[in-house]
């Protein structure tokens, strides 16, 4: 069974998306396919659908890394600059309306397509994938491209096509306009949250997996502090994270709202307020966790002020995983991580985001579902240790229930691939 799988997010450093691809991949080759073809975040961003992903070069990814070092200024002005940089014949290609749709097929399938590989490609594959992630939302690149590359697969090529593990907010009505008329059209659709299915389930044959990241699991802590504890073991240069893992801690996360708020001196005042209020009241150590590039700015300026360990973007997602696992509680606005926290039965205070995920997410944990504003924690860090002690003084109790329901999350989460396991049984009667 020859799989395309489009949205492998492995190119980013973003725990999350890493974690999320690496799972899929696996639970795809387990149901018996075999990826022939990968388009990845990367390819997605840059509208370039010809060069070969670059997923398992021996050549590092220096851009990436270079990324994760860039100074805040020159981040934001990379910011501004891309749309301009990128916006060629190959962007103008991905519709932004539905009403752009038929001219922008003509395009692809016509002579002077720009695509000519990746169509050849098509007709080699039996179905394909798409990672949908925390991506369809606004009306980005992203999520525009990820929608009519299905169309054109389903429509054109006349192949099964899936649309899993992910959550939508489609309150943009460009988008919400496309996705009444693509929705439909998948052979499959896997939300990730509740919320998700129960406001657009109703478009589409679908249902609610849970994302493949639950696949991960954090290892015992009693086996795995001794060897974590071993001096610089979690440095991922240029950060150092001194911390004890066999004493307790609490994780400290950002949320995407750093990337879209242009407000940091806001957010750091409001960390070093948080932080200052938690210190008082927790007698643990508190660690640092930059899950992606848009929240190091902040958390390198936490880390040098308060002189708190930081576990940097580029960390290892099992040794994430590990980390946010046996904390004693999460604080952060990040929804993989969170997850990460949860399937080691870590109570997770969810701080707002730029959609509903968080609050969909502790949820289903049967957590309290209110998130706190990222963006206001000096008014919000009296109720977040408030929160905090609570779950702190449920203990074991808490951990237990927690963690046996992220147990089923991780079984749940084998629905993103039910339909492949479907199809090679058709394919073997």
């Amino acid at each position: 069974m020859n799989v395309l799988f489009i949205n492998d997010s492995t190119t980013n450093p973003n725990w999350g998306g890493r974690a999320a691809t690496v799972a899929l991949r696996s639970m795809i080759r387990q149901s018996g396919g075999e990826i022939i073809k990968t388009i990845t975040l990367e390819d997605i961003e840059r509208s370039s659908l010809e060069t070969p992903a670059a997923l398992y070069s021996d050549e590092p990814d220096y851009r990436a890394i270079v990324g994760t070092l860039l100074p805040d200024w020159l981040l934001a002005l990379r910011r501004r600059l891309a749309p301009n940089l990128l916006r060629d014949r190959n962007e103008r290609l991905i519709p932004r309306r539905w009403a752009d749709y038929d001219r922008c097929m003509g395009e692809v399938l016509g002579e002077a397509s720009p695509w000519p590989t990746f169509l050849q490609s098509l007709g080699s594959i039996d179905v394909a994938v798409v990672f949908g992630d925390g991506d369809i939302y606004g009306n980005g690149i992203v999520p525009r491209t990820l929608f009519f590359l299905s169309f054109l697969i389903k429509k054109h090529f006349g192949k099964p096509v899936v649309m899993v593990d992910h959550t939508a907010d489609l309150e943009h009505p460009d988008l919400l306009r496309v996705a009444q008329e693509v929705y439909p059209l998948f052979d499959d659709v896997v939300f990730r949250d509740h919320v998700s299915a129960e406001r657009y389930g109703a478009l589409c044959a679908s249902k609610v997996g849970a994302d493949a990241a639950f696949w991960f699991q954090p290892a015992p802590r009693g086996t795995w502090a001794p060897l974590a504890g071993r001096p610089t073991y979690f440095d991922v240069w240029p950060d150092t994270a001194g911390f004890d893992p066999s004493q307790p801690y609490l994780c400290v996360g950002g949320s995407a709202l750093f990337g879209v708020s242009g407000v940091r001196e806001s957010i750091v005042n409001g960390y070093l307020r948080l932080i200052s209020r938690l210190r008082s009241s927790y007698g643990g150590q508190v660690v640092l966790t930059v899950s992606d590039c848009t929240d190091q700015t902040v958390f390198r300026s936490l880390a040098g002020l308060l002189d708190l360990p930081l576990i940097g973007p580029v960390t290892p997602v099992q040794q994430a995983v590990d980390i946010v696992g046996n904390a004693d509680a999460y604080i952060g606005g990040r929804w993989h991580p969170s997850i990460f926290a949860l399937r080691g039965g870590t109570p997770v205070l969810p701080l707002s985001s730029t959609t509903f995920k968080m609050q969909a997410l502790t949820q289903m944990a049967g957590l309290p579902p209110k998130t706190f504003d990222t963006l206001n924690l000096e008014h919000e860090s009296a109720a977040i240790e408030r929160q905090l002690l609570q779950y702190l003084e449920q203990g074991n109790e808490l951990r237990s229930r927690l963690s046996s329901w992220g147990n089923q999350m991780a079984d749940r989460s084998r629905q993103n691939v039910s339909y492949l396991a479907s199809l090679r049984a058709l394919s073997a009667d």
